[in-house]
């Protein structure tokens, strides 16, 4: 994406986050290093084994976690979407990344200093328990991708992803719009497009969704959650 006219309001995005907290002088410090970073096509920010420099929040676009096997196949098994943060373990773990992050097409981050973040939360540790809410949600919803979705059908399978996505959006009410692409939900679920298709065209079949143009609407969260856990042979042949 090209630079906009008016830049985003740096402290006013980060005061929607867990740095919320914090006062007016430190939000203040934060904009001062902060830079706000565009990028036009999918890039490199941070290969494996290197520590990231810099702690990124979501402004537009995504930033994909990728993975790699020994036989350097390649999986994409996180999206951090608007709101999110690449990535708190960055700035407090010894060890750095196993994975690389890379930004997506049309992305705008808001990019602070990772020794700036560990210097704010040194002086406000008032701070440490929503970070560590903000990291326990993200790796319950990790562990639950990984640890249910192999128990159910390829259809239910689909709808825990979707159910998840959803849920890492944490939007307010039952129903919500998940701004995502049937290619990347096939890359997240480690299936073809074709396969990625026939599945969302049953959930849509059941009223769990509507397909739109990059999103679907979810109407019921509650229903599309107890399907993803039903076992309905009929709907997996």
């Amino acid at each position: 994406m090209t630079n906009p006219t008016s830049p985003p309001d740096v402290q006013q995005l980060l005061r929607a986050t867990v740095l919320g907290v914090l006062d007016d002088e430190a939000l203040g410090r934060i904009d001062q290093v902060a830079r706000i970073e565009y990028f036009q096509m999918p890039t490199l920010l941070s290969a494996a084994g290197q520590h990231p420099q810099y702690l990124r929040l979501v402004v537009e676009g995504h930033i994909e976690t990728v993975a790699r096997n020994a036989n350097g196949e390649e999986f994409v098994f996180s999206y951090i979407t608007p709101g999110g943060w690449a990535t708190w373990l960055s700035c407090f773990m010894e060890q750095a990344p196993d994975h690389d992050f890379y930004s997506s097409n049309s992305a705008c981050f808001i990019a602070i200093p990772i020794g700036t973040v560990q210097s704010l939360c040194e002086r406000n540790p008032k701070i440490y328990p929503l970070l560590i809410q903000e990291i326990g949600r993200r790796m319950r919803l990790l562990m639950e991708w990984t640890g249910q979705s192999v128990l159910v059908g390829p259809v239910q399978r689909m709808a825990k992803l979707l159910h998840l996505l959803a849920r890492d959006q944490q939007g307010a009410g039952n129903s919500t719009t998940l701004s995502i692409t049937q290619a990347r939900l096939a890359r997240l679920a480690r299936c073809s497009r074709q396969t990625a298709n026939k599945l969302l065209s049953v959930l849509e079949q059941n009223k769990l969704i509507i397909s739109g143009y990059a999103q679907f609407e979810i109407p019921d969260l509650l229903r599309l959650a107890a399907f993803a856990d039903e076992v309905t042979p009929e709907l997996l042949t």
